[in-house]
């Protein structure tokens, strides 16, 4: 991770691009006038398999939707955008239960607003998935876009976007007062690190090691999104263009599986393009501030995820490994509501 910068774009081109949710109102086949889906248009950011381990009984999967109030009605019947994307994931879970019989079920993070807001997780087991289509039946099928991570054969991990065509449940009429009440005694599992502690970051230390040695101006967050009880070592590099701090878990580790994340800053640096590999996710952000800033996600071995920036002509990022959107944006944000060190 060491100075690695991306080559250059223009952002708001990227941007423009790469910010269109997955429609899946224009993406599906015609929906059935009773389908729990049958609206003008349900929007999907991103669904996102982790199917590295096939064997593996309970597999994660990533459900983000570009919503920031998934209370509002999703249509003209009585189902918020909630409801109906509670289905979409018994309908996907439904549908992978029975292609592969052996599985036990899946675990699924659900987020609003790209990714930015935690609606919570959930574990859909194959038995409860099976069960609800004899209670609701099974409408047309409509195709839908999953991003899909797994090994290959040699062992390295690779990527694809599949489409599937998956059944949707016939919520209609008086099922629809019965789906709404199973979905309010279906609750978000408890996340313990949706309340992980906040460690204090170093700022002052660091900000020392880096003035007097750049000239562009020093951010830094005050806090890390870990407990207390991890302890973060840092390796510091500054020169008159930028900055680099790098971020490792265990005192005097350096080995990959100790690697955290990094803080940098480079001036003249344009936003990083979104690579030419399809498992980078890419999209706008809100920032504290009023800033907007671009969010992407690039796996290999594992994922890491970014967050970039500009001001006044200074590229900020922020990276971290296996976190999620909203892990990188709290760091990112502590270092703007921080100011200038």
């Amino acid at each position: 991770m060491r100075g690695r910068w991306l080559f250059a774009a223009i952002f708001a081109c990227v941007v423009t691009a790469f910010t269109i949710p997955f429609g899946i109102a224009s993406l599906h086949a015609p929906l059935t006038p009773n389908s729990a889906l049958a609206r003008t248009e349900l929007p999907i950011t991103e669904i996102r398999w982790f199917n590295y381990s096939p064997e593996d009984s309970w597999q994660p999967i990533q459900f983000i939707v570009p919503d920031r109030n998934t209370a509002k009605s999703a249509g003209s019947r009585k189902l918020r955008l909630y409801d109906v994307h509670i289905a979409k994931m018994f309908e996907i879970s439904h549908f992978l239960c029975d292609r592969d019989r052996a599985s036990e079920g899946y675990n699924w993070s659900y987020q609003a607003e790209n990714g930015s807001i935690e609606m919570g997780r959930f574990k859909i087991s194959c038995n409860l998935a099976r069960s609800i289509p004899p209670a609701y039946g099974l409408g047309k099928p409509e195709t839908t876009v999953i991003r899909r991570h797994f090994n290959l054969k040699n062992g390295r991990p690779s990527f694809a976007v599949e489409k599937y065509s998956i059944p949707t449940f016939n919520i209609a009429k008086n099922r629809v007062v019965q789906w709404r009440d199973f979905v309010q005694k279906f609750p978000p599992i408890p996340d313990k690190s949706a309340n992980q502690a906040n460690s204090i970051f170093p700022a002052s230390n660091i900000s020392k090691q880096i003035k007097g040695k750049t000239r562009v101006p020093v951010f830094l967050p005050s806090i890390l999104p870990l407990s207390n009880t991890q302890q973060v070592d840092f390796d510091v590099q500054a020169g008159s263009h930028g900055y680099i701090v790098e971020m490792y878990l265990g005192k005097g580790c350096r080995a990959g599986a100790c690697y955290f994340g990094t803080i940098e800053a480079k001036r003249n640096e344009p936003f990083s393009p979104p690579s030419q590999l399809p498992q980078d996710t890419y999209r706008s952000v809100e920032l504290a501030g009023g800033f907007r800033g671009i969010y992407f996600n690039n796996c290999g071995a594992y994922c890491t995820a970014f967050v970039e920036w500009q001001r006044l002509g200074v590229l900020y990022r922020v990276t971290r490994k296996n976190a999620r959107q909203q892990e990188v944006v709290q760091i990112a944000n502590s270092a703007l509501q921080a100011g200038q060190r």
